[in-house]
């Protein structure tokens, strides 16, 4: 199934700011949120990639479940 037009938007808006790969940091600035909201809404949402000591999460996938979560699609 090909992602629908409001997710591949915002992995493209997404993947301008941020790269391919995104710290915690990166998440709170995106959603807006403090730093302990940011931790639970990614854990419940995205799965992180090891990368030496710290873990990051893949863009498309943090863009993937804002769209499905914020309702919008």
């Amino acid at each position: 199934m090909a992602p629908r037009p409001a997710v591949q938007e915002k992995r493209r808006a997404m993947f301008d700011r941020y790269g391919g790969m995104m710290t915690m940091k990166d998440v709170q600035r995106e959603l807006g949120v403090t730093e302990v909201v940011a931790r639970e809404w990614i854990q419940a949402h995205v799965e992180g990639c090891p990368v030496g000591k710290r873990v990051k999460y893949e863009t498309d996938e943090v863009a993937k479940a804002i769209v499905l979560t914020r309702g919008m699609v």
